[in-house]
């Protein structure tokens, strides 16, 4: 499976949920779980494996639910997705720092 692949099978999912067919969408994304997972498949969007996990979520908290749809739309549509938050240098270097300091406080 490929990126192309994933989103010509997630554009169903995301049709039958603006349908409100909550059913459907269980089913879709219960079988596109499953070959994610049969095809060991390690390139999926971030945005997809939380699509695919959350349909509860999104039916009842709407505001939760149409972020959801807004980013796997863009990558539905582009192929662009944004995975997690970056984190950022210095707080690496503020880790490793703390870790130092530890490790000097602790041999004195």
């Amino acid at each position: 499976m490929d990126h192309a692949e994933l989103r010509r099978r997630l554009k169903p999912i995301l049709e039958a949920e603006e349908r409100g067919d909550w059913d459907r969408v269980e089913q879709l994304s219960d079988e596109l779980n499953r070959d994610v997972a049969e095809q060991n498949y390690k390139n999926s969007p971030e945005i997809v494996d939380h699509y695919l996990d959350d349909a509860d979520v999104r039916e009842k908290a709407p505001s939760y639910g149409e972020s959801q749809r807004r980013e796997l739309r863009r990558f539905i549509d582009t192929g662009e997705h944004d995975d997690g938050t970056p984190v950022p240098l210095w707080s690496c270097g503020l880790v490793f720092a703390l870790m130092i300091a530890v490790v000097i406080w602790l041999l004195k």
